[in-house]
């Protein structure tokens, strides 16, 4: 039987749950676990942004504001993986790291289960949602498949600075990020590309 969209984006909430609950009591599968999470997580924001979410703001225009601030949601929780990717998984810096993801995403599958999903399950017929089930799945196999993308993980970012000879005179905002945590630039999470630029510059660290 075909899962709809809802219960595939609620089975992965309870699956990104199962993984934070692992990463606290297994430290010494911290690296393999993370990756994990980092994998799925991508997957399932990407599946949502670009399927999911268009079709509430389409469907119920009142939840457009939700579903902008779930997409910023996933992708503060992207930065946050982002550092915990780059902190030693022995430290109390992974631990208050990793309390500090947990509890967003927890906020963030609150709203989304408590307000976003229900209005998506009494605007949309069960065959729609069947069929925003399937591409939601291939969705995520596809992002899957391909790897984390750029600036989830220090490698990935080589791999793509490699592949483009003009990337290393125009970095991503992601490697902004990476650049603005290592220089210990105070609310680099909020800042935008160009704020994260600008302060590179004033603390010397371009």
């Amino acid at each position: 039987m075909t899962m709809d969209v809802i219960n595939m984006i609620t089975a992965d909430h309870r699956d990104v749950e199962r993984l934070f609950d692992q990463l606290k009591k297994n430290t010494e599968d911290r690296p393999a676990l993370l990756a994990e999470l980092a994998a799925k997580f991508v997957a399932h924001s990407r599946g949502e942004e670009e399927l999911v979410y268009p079709e509430i703001a389409k469907r119920v225009p009142s939840e457009k504001d939700q579903v902008r601030e779930g997409a910023e949601e996933h992708h503060e929780a992207e930065r946050m993986l982002l550092s915990l990717l780059d902190v030693d998984p022995d430290t109390e810096q992974f631990d208050t790291l990793l309390n500090e993801l947990v509890q967003a995403v927890t906020h963030h599958v609150q709203e989304e289960e408590g307000e976003i999903l229900p209005a998506l399950k009494k605007a949309v017929p069960s065959q729609r949602l069947e069929e925003l089930g399937r591409a939601f799945s291939e969705r995520k196999a596809q992002e899957i498949q391909h790897g984390l993308p750029a600036g989830i993980g220090k490698k990935s970012g080589t791999r793509n600075r490699a592949e483009s000879g003009s990337s290393s005179k125009r970095p991503s905002k992601e490697e902004l990020y990476h650049r603005a945590q290592q220089a210990k630039i105070p609310g680099r999470s909020s800042m935008t590309k160009e704020e994260l630029t600008e302060a590179l510059q004033k603390s010397g660290k371009t």
